[in-house]
């Protein structure tokens, strides 16, 4: 077990050395999302669905297949129990390889599977047709070996504010909570701190746009998303993005392309990331 502790302890301090403690939260689950550069502060979504009672989700991201290799899951179900009033339950895993486990004198013993988990109670408040506030309660979960496990909590709140017919704008403030430790140290979330805006111009042939800017303090890294897609008929879309972070081992810069396709009760999206090779898949249904 000693070459396992050792190899774990190394992969931590590795990990927070490089800002990257838990760094699957930091991924936007959503492929429409990840399309756009992962701009999100102000997606308007929560602002557009006044029409729907309950929606689910699900996600598939393989971030960073040709580096870290995290295999993300997102589960997501939500229904509206007042007329402004949403409450949702999102849980996302993350699975990583499987790791040799061995004895003092350098025998093999078995195998471990590393896996982090993230559980979240949200809810969205909307006091008008142009305001809604969000905020969500959350679990973390990182086990990295037997004795090298952490739970943290952390909360997200966020705002959007429709401007015009056309334009949003937001802010999220991701991953605010207490610092997540191993047994050895303690590290602080990656607590992300952003505003953004997002447009849509046209009528069945659309162009829509978003950017974000923030920042990651506790890192000393700045970080900026931007996207651009066409919207057909507000059913099919094509998408461009990019996202550029002032530390690449902090999160990474990358380009992103991606398309999807939306009906009043099915939508499904995929989008492909330059960073190390990522890829993701959503669907989600609607009532």
């Amino acid at each position: 077990m000693r070459r396992l502790a050792i190899s774990v302890l190394m992969l931590c301090l590795s990990l927070a050395a490089a800002a990257q403690v838990v760094p699957f939260v930091t991924v936007r689950m959503s492929a429409r999302q990840l399309a756009l550069g992962g701009a999100h502060a102000a997606d308007p979504e929560p602002l557009d669905s006044a029409a729907t009672i309950f929606e689910a989700a699900v996600s598939k991201v393989l971030w960073q297949k040709s580096a870290i290799d995290y295999n993300l899951t997102d589960y997501r179900a939500a229904a509206w129990i007042a007329r402004s009033l949403r409450l949702g339950l999102d849980i996302t895993t993350n699975n990583m390889g499987e790791m040799v486990t061995y004895s003092d004198n350098g025998q093999p013993l078995g195998t471990f599977q590393p896996s982090e988990l993230m559980a979240a109670i949200d809810v969205c408040y909307k006091p008008s047709g142009k305001i809604a506030i969000l905020a969500a309660g959350k679990m973390i979960r990182s086990s990295l070996a037997d004795n090298y496990s952490a739970r943290a909590y952390a909360i997200d709140i966020e705002g959007r504010w429709k401007v015009s017919r056309n334009i949003y704008t937001g802010f999220a403030v991701n991953n605010l909570g207490q610092a997540i430790g191993y047994g050895y140290g303690s590290y602080p979330l990656p607590t992300t701190y952003k505003a953004g805006l997002y447009g849509i111009f046209g009528g069945r042939h659309a162009v829509e746009g978003a950017a974000d800017f923030g920042a990651m303090p506790a890192w000393s890294t700045f970080l900026a998303s931007v996207g651009a897609g066409y919207v057909y008929n507000g059913r099919l879309a094509l998408r461009l993005g990019a996202h550029i972070s002032t530390k690449a081992e902090v999160l990474p810069t990358y380009a992103s392309v991606g398309a999807s396709f939306l009906s009043e009760n099915f939508g499904i999206g995929a989008a492909y990331l330059t960073a190390a090779n990522s890829f993701a898949l959503s669907v989600k249904i609607r009532l």
